[in-house]
């Protein structure tokens, strides 16, 4: 079994930027939240996306807006730290457009590493496949 990777070590590292899960009752303070119980199709995702990272009017609704957008963040200012809670729930709810999130997602990591940004993802529920962190 692997062991948990702290917390700390994630949390402002661009060189960690990633998809993790997190454990059930681990608190992210100063995290985006999205709750996964609103995710249950490609319309409710990108409307929870959109309000939850504060997108500009001109995001488009599609998979190719929301990857440019969570590239861009010229509006949002640091690191970003983005909570999904209940991802079980995409995760059985709509399982086809929670594999293209997840790949949007772990794709603006990869580039936000490149760029020098922290951009962490954390899975609350669900994903064995992702690493898990502790406290």
């Amino acid at each position: 079994m692997n062991r948990p990777i702290p917390l700390a070590k994630i949390l402002g590292q661009p060189a960690a930027n990633g998809l993790y899960r997190l454990a059930e009752g681990m608190a992210l303070p100063a995290a985006i939240k999205v709750a996964g119980r609103q995710l249950t199709g490609k319309a409710a995702l990108l409307k929870t996306f959109a309000e939850a990272f504060a997108f500009p009017d001109w995001f488009g609704h599609n998979w190719d807006a929301l990857a440019d957008c969570l590239t861009d963040l010229s509006w949002h200012e640091g690191a970003v730290a983005l909570l999904i809670d209940d991802a079980a729930v995409p995760e059985t709810a709509a399982p086809d457009d929670w594999g293209v999130l997840l790949a949007i997602l772990a794709d603006a990591a990869h580039y936000w590493r490149t760029e020098g940004r922290p951009f962490a993802v954390f899975l609350q529920g669900g994903h064995a496949a992702y690493p898990r962190v502790a406290a």
